[in-house]
């Protein structure tokens, strides 16, 4: 019935006891501490809670995220549960005892809030730690019906139990409750994350706990959907406030006014099931997210409406069932959807900071706001549900220019994945399905794999009748992403279109057809695995077999019930035995056995993969790095990086590496540093980096950009650009860019400088007559200077525009680089002029000269003097050269002084002749052989 294999019955049934347990501890806290906070206080006291509550989320917060980068996630989870369970017994005890209640109250209310954050948020970091994609599409429908349940029974027992024992004792139960959630939660740390590597940790664990607020700032999309929700936890409160008032004024009793609230809770967790099983996806795949948005507010609406009509209890209840039935269900649904063009590690990111800190914000603002209206007004009830009905106007409003906005990233996604066609016919901003199925059958190859990759994460059976046409698609790549995509959507019914496709020409095909069939086929797996795993067309055979190994990769079970293993040593024992006469035979096993292996996910099988990599043939090795790639194992970096030297295997090696994702980037940029690969390779790990689309890989790639190699330097500049252009809700430091425009413009005057010096020095030596033979060597090696000098100037220019286009409109900066370029001497002083109006002072100062330098026909001493440049002498030109590090210009320049055999140099020779680089090692030491010769 919930499709849970052999093998994960412990597992999922210990995560579904762990948030039962934790989400009925809340809703046993939650109405008894509210009931007892009312009844001593009243709801007038309830904004002050409100206000501390905010102060303490932000704070625990900020601590929190320190905690993350210091300890590991199941000592912080662990601690909190026995810090909250301490907490949960000490404040029953000394409410029992009648020390001070109303500053324990006041705490037990904030602690009750922040447990409430807490609790449902380690929970799920923890199971994404747990389950892969592929696992927890299947079982977390299983395990979220746990806080369903425990919703539903926190608050019955409650509501059943508070009016018979009191408030104060079923404190004591929930206390227990969570007391058993210790062990439970250590249990599936042991069993289940423990043996993870280091490695794939940190890639399900990355984002978390940051505070991304630039990141939201500089995204429109982004700022929307913070103040929608912003908003949303507004009217929130002040509906939890006309709640909880109306209560307390109708129910005196505490241990009454607990049990009503425990009822109340438990059946809006109810109704709110209800609406998500039978109303979301018919709704929000039928009217569209634009419409879909405007349910919870215009409900609410409606609410407050009859609440400042009729200002009693049952008006009270039907605004609260409005905010509570619609919140989880349909208007979480379109939200999720609004986020569907951010990067997943944005969203991570954003998603924790929007769930602590724009919630607790909203919440404070929300009390202030009605501590202003209780003290004010005498009958304020009327004033908040105005108050409400006017913010539901903001919220609106917002909401419309939500949609706007998604349309509008929308397409720029589309568009920037590939340009090969512009998806100009997406026009309907209310329809996420109809933006959709434009970029499907209109779309390139790019971007159908584009979307059908991002709507993997949006549970809607309505797409699927989008997706089938592409299993018809020329292309075998949308094939087969279109089979994983139904896969992922839960389209079962599919399973007889799908079933042929198991003999398509593509391997590719076939192994995402077993996929599918081995998750939805109504026939039994172990039936199909002994029709197809050992089919005598072996390309089928091996298809089965590497699905299975995808689909039993963290299932050691499966793995032993179907002889994953034996069926592996025998692949490889077949290969072994195979002739020179079946070499194409032995080619396909060998490719098709290296899918196995990636998929196995069984490190024992990795040195297969690791002699592949070194395989003659070109095909057999690109498959190889794919299969590196896809294991996650750290292993396997170094050899990746080094394929990225070869430009037959530089996209393969690309492709692979991007699947290591984030947490890559240390190593990277260790690598970088450390000169431990050839510089070939090092120079496109920048286009690897700006891949990951996430802050930590702009913060790398500006890191890079005080590189000592130029051509680093500049491809670090352009993946920045890329970055900026598909995702501007990254952040890109100003003072950071106009630090190394600085930088870079001081470099190309310099530049410019040395190299005038070698041009006269040249011309100089060039009109004397009779010079020796041997001096033939220095008129080589100096024009060999002058001409990567030359190359330096051009690559420093496309430098600081580049530069340029991160700070200023890439367009204006476009159009200016144009002109400087161009041969029009008008063009040119326009550029010089627009730019003269762009740049602001500081700027101003360093590059207006560049620019001005770089559009002269020629360069004289007095035009170098007229910009304060000092000419240096050839030793101090020397000097300069080999101090900025560029590795071809210091070996030119050591060259040139070993042809001059001049003792003025000796000095600088011999500080060479033991540097780290062979080749200017050997260089240098020539050199000062020479001179010493002389």
């Amino acid at each position: 019935m919930f499709d849970i294999r052999e093998g994960e019955y412990r597992t999922a049934f210990l995560m579904q006891l762990n948030i039962f347990l934790l989400i009925s501890t809340l809703l046993i806290v939650k109405p008894a501490v509210n009931a007892l906070f009312l009844s001593k206080f009243g709801a007038e006291r309830l904004p002050e809670a409100f206000i501390l509550v905010a102060v303490a989320a932000l704070l625990i917060s900020t601590l929190y995220a320190r905690l993350l980068d210091r300890l590991s996630l199941n000592k912080i989870i662990e601690g909190t549960l026995v810090i909250s369970f301490v907490a949960l017994v000490s404040f029953v005890i000394l409410l029992q005892l009648n020390v001070p209640d109303g500053l324990i109250l006041y705490l037990f209310y904030v602690w009750t809030a922040i447990f409430a954050v807490l609790a449902g948020s380690q929970f799920w970091v923890l199971a994404n730690l747990v389950y892969n994609v592929r696992e927890a599409k299947r079982l977390f429908g299983f395990i979220g019906s746990g806080a369903i349940a425990g919703g539903i029974f926190g608050g019955y027992l409650t509501s059943v139990l508070a009016p018979v024992i009191g408030s104060e004792n079923v404190l004591f139960l929930g206390a227990s409750l969570l007391l058993i959630c210790i062990p439970v939660s250590r249990t599936i740390w042991t069993e289940n994350v423990s043996h993870l590597s280091l490695y794939r940790r940190k890639k399900r664990f990355q984002g978390i706990g940051e505070h991304p607020i630039r990141t939201i700032i500089n995204s429109r999309h982004l700022t929307y959907l913070a103040c929608i929700i912003g908003i949303s936890v507004i009217v929130a409160k002040l509906v939890d406030f006309q709640f909880n008032d109306m209560a307390h004024r109708a129910i005196t009793d505490p241990d009454e006014l607990a049990a009503f609230l425990g009822f109340w809770f438990s059946n809006l967790n109810l109704l709110s099931l209800f609406v998500q099983l039978f109303f979301t996806a018919r709704v929000v795949g039928t009217l569209g997210i634009g419409i879909s948005l405007l349910f919870l507010p215009l409900g609410i609406l409606l609410g407050a409406t009859t609440l400042l009509i009729f200002p009693e209890l049952w008006a009270a209840v039907l605004l609260k069932t409005a905010d509570g039935s619609l919140k989880q269900s349909i208007n979480k649904s379109a939200t999720e959807l609004l986020a569907l063009p951010i990067p997943q590690d944005i969203k991570n990111k954003t998603k924790t900071f929007i769930d602590v800190v724009i919630d607790s914000t909203a919440t404070g603002v929300a009390g202030v706001l009605l501590i202003f209206i209780v003290n004010a007004i005498d009958f304020y009830s009327w004033v908040i549900s105005l108050s409400i009905i006017l913010l539901i106007g903001v919220w609106i409003y917002l909401a419309y220019k939500v949609r706007i906005e998604y349309l509008r990233s929308f397409k720029l996604q589309v568009q920037n994945v590939s340009n090969e066609q512009d998806i100009s016919q997406i026009t309907d901003p209310d329809s996420i399905l109809q933006g959709i199925e434009d970029v499907l059958k209109a779309g390139s190859e790019k971007q159908i794999l584009y979307i059908l990759s991002k709507v993997q994460n949006i549970q809607s059976d309505s797409l699927a009748d989008h997706i089938y046409p592409l299993l018809e698609h020329d292309s075998p790549q949308v094939r087969a992403e279109a089979i994983r995509t139904l896969y992922f959507l839960g389209s079962q019914h599919m399973v007889e279109k799908i079933r042929p496709l198991i003999y398509d020409p593509s391997y590719e095909v076939k192994m995402a057809a077993f996929e599918y069939l081995f998750e939805y086929s109504s026939e039994e797996t172990i039936v199909i695995l002994d029709r197809y795993l050992d089919h005598n067309n072996l390309e089928i055979s091996d298809a089965a077999l590497a699905s299975l190994a995808l689909e039993t990769r963290n299932n050691p079970t499966l793995k032993n019930i179907y002889k994953l293993e034996q069926r592996i040593d025998e692949r490889l024992g077949a290969l072994e035995l195979s002739s020179d006469s079946d070499a194409s035979l032995s080619k396909g096993a060998k490719l098709r056995l290296l899918d196995i292996v990636s998929n196995a996910g069984i490190s024992d099988y990795y040195s297969y993969i690791e002699t592949m990599l070194a395989h003659e043939d070109p095909e057999v090795k690109r498959k190889a790095i794919l299969s590196a790639g896809r294991t996650l194992n750290p292993d396997f970096i170094d050899p990746l990086i080094s394929f990225l030297a070869d430009k037959k295997y530089l996209d393969t090696a690309r492709k692979a590496l991007i699947n290591y994702n984030t947490p890559a980037i240390d190593p990277f940029i260790s690598a970088i540093k450390n000169r431990a690969y050839p510089i070939r390779a090092l120079r496109n790990l920048p286009s690897v980096i700006e891949k990951f689309d996430s802050q930590q890989a702009v913060v790398a790639l500006f890191d890079l950009l005080d590189d000592q190699d130029q051509k680093l330097r500049v491809k670090s500049v352009r993946a920045l650009n890329n970055m900026k252009t598909s995702h501007p809700e990254l952040v890109f430091n100003s003072k950071e860019i106009a630090r190394h425009l600085l930088q870079q413009g001081k470099l190309y005057l310099e530049t410019l400088s040395a190299m005038y010096a070698q041009i006269i020095v040249n011309y100089r030596r060039s009109q004397k007559e009779g010079l020796p033979e041997q001096e033939d060597g220095q008129k080589r090696a100096r024009r060999e200077l002058i001409d990567l000098l030359e190359k330096r100037l051009d690559m420093d220019l496309e430098l600081i525009f580049g530069l340029l286009e991160l700070k200023y409109p890439a367009e204006e900066v476009n159009l200016i680089y144009n002109g400087v370029r161009s041969n029009k001497p008008e063009q040119q002083n326009n550029a010089i002029e627009f730019l003269d109006n762009l740049l602001e002072p500081d700027l101003k100062r360093v590059l207006i000269p560049v620019v001005e330098m770089t559009v002269l026909d020629s360069v004289s001493e007095e035009v170098l003097r007229s910009h304060r440049l000092k000419i240096p002498s050839e030793k101090e030109c020397f000097e300069m050269l080999l101090e900025e590090g560029d590795l071809q210009i210091k070996l030119a320049v050591l060259k040139l002084i070993s042809e001059l055999e001049d003792k003025k140099y000796l000095t600088i020779v011999k500080s060479y002749s033991k540097n780290n680089n062979t080749q200017v090692r050997q260089i240098a030491n020539k050199a000062l052989s020479k001179i010493l010769e002389r």
